[in-house]
């Protein structure tokens, strides 16, 4: 069961590039680099990648990289892997699991508790949108 918002997600596609086929029928593989920032209780703003496996029937692996720092200077390290599902018109829809980690005192709770995000990116605009959630 999702509990807490811990942050809602706005983030802008900076880039996308197609990585090299290793067979074929294993589907496209790219990254998809994006700047954006969670408000919320978990306040910060950052930038990562996004590795994803495209399957034939257009589902897709997805997992995320990123470093997001809070107004107050504190950093987080972020890594997500999941599921994604196409809606069509060039959007998805995906859910993740989500580990962070803090060295900051104030924001020692992130390492160990477990969240789960789920959004939506869309290729035309360019934009991702989604929340993150404490996993209960």
């Amino acid at each position: 069961m999702l509990g807490e918002i811990l942050g809602d997600y706005s983030g802008k596609i900076t880039s996308v590039k197609v990585l090299p086929f290793d067979n074929a029928g294993q589907g496209v593989k790219y990254e998809v680099t994006q700047v954006g920032e969670f408000r919320g209780r978990l306040g910060c703003q950052g930038m990562g990648s996004n590795y994803v496996q495209v399957t034939a029937d257009g589902t897709s692996t997805t997992k995320f990289y990123g470093v997001f720092t809070t107004p107050d200077g504190e950093t987080l390290l972020m890594e997500s892997g999941g599921m994604g599902v196409p809606l069509g018109a060039g959007r998805v829809k995906f859910r993740t699991t989500v580990t962070l980690k803090s060295a900051a005192a104030k924001l020692a709770w992130v390492n160990t508790t477990p969240i789960a995000f789920e959004g939506e990116g869309n290729f035309l605009t360019m934009e991702v949108k989604g929340t993150l959630y404490e996993w209960k």
